[in-house]
């Protein structure tokens, strides 16, 4: 049996030469970088809130300076903890100013408020200067029809107990696409679930308001570096849910507007791929595939801290 075990030692230990002989040979002959990629875990934001648990990048040393005038798609994959009893809202992802504690410190921000049902997009410099758009789930008629097929979600609302369509292990691949015009209407701020439009939203021309503006100004936000929160907001860490942890994964930033054929090129009939080999890699500012760290893999930028009870785990 001892012999046994030895010989199959030694032909695994063979196996692995060869082959990772090959793949270095087949590096050198085409000259490309040959990397393997996995997608077996992801981050689970606690619902504990503060800084101290917090999954967030603290200063971007300038890869992230974005304004109200930047094209920009934020796109990331996310498995539901929250309940019905929430009865708030949670940030998905947000963005602020370095060092802001805030939310009118030139905030951009992607949140969900589970006893409205609605997904809120929205950036905003001062109380009276934001932008927004929200799309809800939950009539199937007028401009919400699209975002009610999208989401698949029927009469009820997003939960860990009704998570609607969803790819791979659950999750649902969230993206929001923004163009440089400084409005929240249809026009210039797009919503993908999974692969699919939602549509106009309740912003789909004016509304009696200046298209997704609420007030009396435009934001008018600097190109200052950001601190930038995924499950949290990004001025003090809270709006993280309430009894179970919400799990995220292929958090990806860039700077353009992706169009449908790219983010269904991300989406991949359901299962995440390495952006790092999509067709607009060009444009990709960051990649964080949470798979043993917060570590991203365009090179440069910047990673996220994992704090306290927030955790990698197992998809």
């Amino acid at each position: 049996m001892a012999n046994a075990s030895k010989v199959a030692t030694s032909l695994v230990t063979a196996i692995n030469k060869i082959t990772n002989t090959a793949i270095s040979g087949i590096a050198k002959i085409t000259g490309v970088v040959v990397s393997l990629f996995s997608d077996d875990n992801a981050v689970a934001k606690s619902v504990t809130t503060g800084t101290a648990n917090a999954v967030y990048i603290a200063d971007s040393d300038g890869e992230y300076t974005y304004d109200q005038a930047d094209a920009v798609t934020i796109s990331f994959w996310v498995k539901v903890g929250w309940t019905t009893a929430l009865n708030t809202n949670i940030h998905l992802w947000s963005s602020t100013d370095a060092g802001g504690t805030g939310v009118n410190q030139d905030t951009y921000r992607i949140y969900y408020h589970e006893s409205l049902n609605r997904l809120y997009v929205g950036w905003r410099s001062a109380s009276n200067e934001k932008c927004q758009n929200f799309w809800l789930f939950h009539l199937n008629s007028g401009v919400y029809a699209a975002a009610y097929a999208a989401a698949g979600l029927g009469a009820s609302y997003w939960s860990n107990t009704n998570r609607g369509n969803v790819g791979d292990d659950d999750y649902t691949l969230i993206t929001v696409t923004r163009s440089t015009t400084n409005t929240g209407c249809y026009s210039n701020l797009k919503l993908y679930w999974n692969a699919t439009d939602c549509g106009e939203g309740y912003y789909s021309v004016a509304n009696g308001q200046s298209c997704g503006n609420d007030t009396a100004s435009s934001p008018s936000m600097g190109n200052n570096d950001k601190q930038i929160a995924l499950g949290a907001n990004s001025w003090n860490f809270t709006k993280c849910g309430d009894t179970n942890p919400t799990d995220y994964n292929g958090l990806s930033i860039w700077n353009k507007v992706l169009s449908s054929s790219e983010v269904s090129e991300i989406y991949n009939s359901g299962t995440p791929m390495n952006l790092e080999n999509h067709s607009a890699v060009v444009n990709l500012k960051g990649f964080w595939n949470f798979e043993s760290n917060g570590d991203n893999t365009v090179s440069g930028a910047p990673a996220f801290a994992i704090n306290g009870d927030s955790e990698i785990i197992t998809k």
